[in-house]
């Protein structure tokens, strides 16, 4: 910058000195004087406008090269972070995969034992280690047409539920009930079908599968949970003198059970006693 500003001022300074040098001993001689003196000031003016241009658009470039090298850095880091979470996402899945495999397996383990029991009770044998086990109505299918097995259907159908299928998991605990009604599973299976249309927002037929377990199955041990379940789907509906009354009878005819708990904190909640 220096060698631009003494060449670009060069010219005219040397024309001044060199009138100053003569003397400068006419009018005109300081007229001239005066002009060089003049554009002098113009061409110091004009390098002092493009230096701090200069300077200005160095500071420019410098702020924006920093912002650049933030975002560039902000989105190696959100990069990085994202990668992380697909990946943790990822095995969170294959943990929720591996563990819906196991109650899958679980439940059909109960289902054989369930069947195993349902069978030797009809063939007027118990299995030994199990003496106490009561004797069941013969597991066959209604009508006493050959079919699947109860392990297979109800098996089938929990794991449908547990996937959420929810209508499937309903029509498979149906065919159960309908292929085998008087097996020690009989009654879940009718409870499971109340389950189904309840996740289903199908409240109605709900009430009417968990009034259909307590009238053919009313010693079942699904009992009180289904009373619970009609009562919660009355609320559902709106109908709240209706779950009120089924609430207070699951406190008074199952007292010491969870469901029991559960209803007199639903009626404190709705503003009543449990009577």
């Amino acid at each position: 910058m220096k060698r631009g500003f003494s060449g670009a001022l060069g010219a005219p300074v040397l024309g001044a000195l060199a009138l100053l040098a003569s003397g400068c001993q006419s009018g005109e001689d300081f007229n001239r004087l005066h002009s060089h003196i003049s554009d002098v000031e113009k061409k110091v003016e004009e390098l002092a406008k493009q230096s701090s241009s200069k300077d200005e658009i160095g500071k420019l470039n410098d702020s924006l090269k920093q912002q650049s090298d933030k975002v560039l850095r902000s989105n190696a880091d959100l990069g990085t972070k994202f990668n992380d979470l697909i990946r943790e996402m990822q095995g969170l899945s294959g943990k929720l995969e591996d563990a819906n495999r196991r109650l899958a397996q679980l439940s059909t383990q109960i289902a054989d034992t369930q069947a195993r029991l349902a069978a030797a009770s009809a063939s007027g044998t118990v299995p030994m280690g199990n003496p106490a086990a009561p004797v069941t109505a013969p597991a066959t299918p209604a009508g006493g047409s050959r079919g699947p097995s109860p392990s297979d259907l109800y098996a089938q159908a929990t794991a449908d539920y547990q996937r959420g299928q929810f209508e499937l998991a309903r029509q498979g605990f149906e065919e159960f009930v309908e292929t085998y009604p008087k097996t020690d599973l009989s009654d879940d299976a009718t409870y499971w079908i109340g389950e189904c249309f309840s996740a289903q927002k199908k409240h109605k037929d709900a009430i009417a599968a968990y009034d259909k377990l307590v009238k053919t199955f009313p010693r079942s041990d699904k009992a009180a949970a289904a009373h619970f379940k009609k009562g919660l789907s009355h609320l559902e509906l709106g109908e709240k003198a209706q779950a009120i009354v089924q609430l207070q009878f699951v406190v008074h005819e199952y007292p010491e059970t969870d469901e029991a708990k559960s209803a007199r904190n639903r009626l404190r909640a709705l503003g009543s006693d449990a009577r």
